[in-house]
């Protein structure tokens, strides 16, 4: 090598002596070609990167093409639409790119991951069956391992899976910042029932306010309140308004940003401090709700409760536990306000950290989320309703599509309610007829705001479970599409046909769907369990993580009288209530106090089912919980009757 270098470089050094002018010339014509192609080059990489977006975007395409192209994006058709860009969004345009389905997923945020991005809502609630195995697999498996199994995973990186898991489908298009998506909706199609409503399309404006009209065959809306299928005319119940007639909605949530937590410090406070209920790993902590039961807001309406700490990349952590409470979340201007009470309340709890709690002494707030956590908004009127009794009897379905086993946490809606955790199951079905909204052919509703009652949604809101429900839609949408058939024809096979290719569609795509095992569940079969349920669906009485309705100990005459005054609020009835004069503060409810009411209310024990006259009267003293929740029960069952 050295013979033929040293060859060359002195050839070339007497051949420039001899020819200096050509070889000038050459060696300059030489310098400015690698300057061009570098120049160039470095254009090329830098326009390259600038106009062709990971993600393919509509408006790429429109930039890119020729006038014609354009125009074929402009009014192209769709196999699958889906709404939204939530994480249940995402599994759901994946799924149906995956099988084949030219997908569009459109949505007027600008970057995609929702809650888990502009939320930074980063803490994962798990839904983990008793043999420690998880409920939610398929799509959600494949980003919980892409985010490294985190229990609270890192915000830009969780945006960066996701936006390669996009950008990875080839039959995915992904078009943000759209504003006013409206659909487009054919009431009189002859291809259809009259009762029913097909949607043909849906139009929206571009980031230049121009107005485009995409076609579609079938369509998921995957908004966290169902914007989409409310536009187009599906019918929801709105915050509680079915268990308490009130549109109350649980707490929502603005998630801040700390630096100068010493994580470590935290750790070992919280993992040695003899509370069960807290702990911490190597990127979640949760726990000091007794020191954060000390703190005094000046905001009105405002809260915070035990922290749940989610560690970043960057050493920061993502503080979930900031509650504004009386807050309409489909109300701009109410959301206006909660920001405003937030930004003035979060520095004094800034400082209200630092001073009373281990490995905050450093803290400072750096930021907060842009988009609050908002638990709760629309339920959809779908073709089945799962109920909060569905889930904590851990209910199976033949149309299954996801599990879950999250606990029914209520979160308070007023300042001076509590936070409920109605219940806690061990393993529930969720069935494709939940997220069919009544009256639609070719729409579902695949997020928060699907066909669940609002205790129920107490546990299937969360974002793990709603992935899975995501994947399902997508499945449906692409199988629905292939076999030439609308959702409401696999919700009416009787014979299962089509749920079973659609459920074996999942499970080779690892959704793992199969009959859920037979639980022990004790309350149900006790005898009270009637009266149990009647006041569980107000949730007015609950079991905690631990199932246990303590229904072995008594009630104070006060107590009861709530409960009844509450039941009798919350169902509206025609009549007043008599009670008997309380004797004593805090005096637990005797076989006489019940006659005396009944009484007052012109009844008697004969009213009662014979299983609680029995219990009743084979009392002496003090009356448990079972019996008077009975009592309550056969009570306004015999009322009602009679009014």
């Amino acid at each position: 090598m050295s013979y033929w270098m040293s060859y060359w470089m002195s050839y070339w050094m007497s051949y420039w002596m001899k020819n200096r002018y050509v070889a000038s010339i050459t060696v300059l014509i030489g310098v400015i070609f690698i300057f061009v192609f570098s120049y160039a080059s470095a254009n090329f990489i830098a326009t390259k990167s600038t106009i062709a977006p990971k993600l393919r975007t509509m408006d790429f395409f429109d930039g890119k093409f020729n006038s014609q192209t354009a125009q074929l994006i402009n009014n192209s058709r769709f196999d699958v639409i889906v709404i939204g860009s939530d994480p249940e969004a995402i599994t759901s345009a994946i799924a149906a790119a995956r099988a084949g389905e030219k997908t569009l997923l459109i949505d007027k945020n600008p970057i995609v991951g929702g809650l888990f991005t502009l939320g930074k809502l980063n803490m994962l609630d798990l839904s983990v069956a008793p043999a420690n195995e998880l409920l939610t697999k398929g799509l959600f498996l494949e980003f919980y391992k892409n985010i490294n199994k985190r229990t609270s995973f890192d915000v830009k990186q969780a945006q960066v899976v996701f936006e390669d898991m996009l950008a990875n489908e080839k039959n995915l298009t992904v078009q943000l910042k759209a504003k006013n998506i409206k659909p487009l909706i054919d009431d009189n199609n002859r291809q259809h029932k009259p009762r029913y409503k097909h949607i043909d399309g849906l139009t929206f404006l571009d980031s230049f306010d121009n107005t485009k009209t995409i076609y579609g065959k079938k369509f998921i809306d995957a908004t966290p309140d169902a914007d989409f299928a409310y536009l187009a005319g599906a019918t929801f119940s709105i915050g509680q308004e079915d268990y308490r007639n009130e549109q109350k909605m649980m707490a929502v949530s603005l998630v801040f940003e700390l630096a100068g937590v010493d994580f470590p410090k935290v750790q070992a406070h919280l993992n040695s401090d003899d509370d069960p209920y807290t702990g911490a790993d190597q990127y979640s902590a949760w726990g000091y709700g007794k020191q954060m039961a000390n703190y005094h807001p000046l905001e009105d309406h405002v809260r915070i409760r035990a922290l749940n700490i989610g560690k970043q990349n960057n050493g920061h952590v993502l503080i979930n536990a900031f509650q504004i409470l009386g807050v309409n979340g489909l109300n701009p201007e109410e959301l206006t306000v909660a920001r405003r009470k937030a930004t003035a309340e979060l520095p004094r709890v800034t400082k209200f950290l630092r001073e009373n709690l281990e490995g905050f002494e450093n803290a400072k707030l750096v930021g907060t989320a842009d988009h609050f956590y908002i638990r709760e908004t629309r339920h959809l009127d779908a073709e089945y309703q799962l109920t909060v009794n569905d889930i904590l009897e851990n209910r199976d379905f033949e149309d299954r599509i996801a599990f879950g086993n999250y606990p029914v946490d209520v979160q308070a809606t007023v300042l001076e309610d509590g936070d409920v955790v109605v219940g806690n199951p061990t393993q529930y079905a969720i069935p494709f007829r939940s997220i069919v909204p009544k009256g639609f052919t070719n729409l579902l509703v695949a997020s928060r705001s699907a066909g669940y009652d609002s205790l129920a949604h107490g546990s299937t809101r969360t974002v793990p479970i709603g992935m899975v429900v995501g994947q399902a839609a997508g499945v449906a949408a692409a199988y629905t599409n292939q076999e030439d058939i609308n959702f409401l024809m696999v919700v009416q096979d009787k014979l299962l046909t089509h749920i079973r290719n659609i459920q074996r569609i999942l499970n080779k795509n690892g959704a793992d769907l199969k009959k859920i095992p037979q639980y022990d569940h004790p309350i149900v079969t006790h005898w009270a369990y009637e009266g149990v349920k009647f006041l569980r669906r107000f949730a007015l009485i609950e079991a905690g993580y631990e199932n246990n309705y303590r229904l072995d100990e008594p009630l104070t005459q006060d107590e009861f009288r709530e409960l009844c005054e509450l039941v009798a609020s919350y169902s509206r009835v025609p009549y007043k209530i008599a009670y008997p004069p309380v004797q004593e503060k805090n005096k637990p409810m005797t076989q006489n106090d019940i006659i005396n009411f009944l009484k007052a209310n012109r009844l008697s024990e004969t009213d009662l089912t014979a299983a609680t006259k029995n219990y009743l009267m084979e009392q002496n003293g003090i009356i448990s919980r079972d019996i008077l929740y009975m009592v309550i029960y056969d009570f306004f069952k015999a009322k009602n009757k009679l009014s």
